[in-house]
């Protein structure tokens, strides 16, 4: 069902400001970026094995900080009916955020954590 942890996201109030902090100061690669209409883009930045999400603040209209932890499937359906046999509710039913290719669903694990499931064919 779930591979692996693929990502951790925050949200930023200055993403290009994080972009310089991870890239200059920890040394993390910009892998991709996702333009927002009227804001800065969500950027992608590899982390070793895992990814960093820059999220920005006002597209997202929620502070800065702590967004979710973001778990690889292969098969989105298989993956949300599995959690919905073991009595997980989703928060966000699997969407396309309007990239190609991708596909996105939240639950809360324990104590409200929030977690994504992240599909990309």
């Amino acid at each position: 069902m779930i591979n692996k942890i693929h990502k951790i996201a925050i949200i930023t109030d200055d993403v290009e400001g994080a972009v310089k902090f991870y890239t200059e100061t920890l040394d993390l690669e910009v892998v991709e970026r996702f333009p927002a209409p009227d804001d800065e883009d969500y950027v992608f930045l590899k982390a070793g094995d895992m990814i960093l999400e820059l999220m920005p603040q006002k597209t997202m209209a929620l502070p800065s900080g702590f967004h979710h932890i973001s778990f690889k499937v292969d098969d989105m359906d298989a993956s949300t009916q599995a959690l919905a046999d073991n009595g997980v509710d989703m928060t966000v039913e699997p969407f396309n955020p309007g990239v190609e290719g991708l596909t996105l669903a939240f639950f809360d694990g324990p104590n409200g954590v929030p977690l994504q499931l992240f599909n990309r064919k």
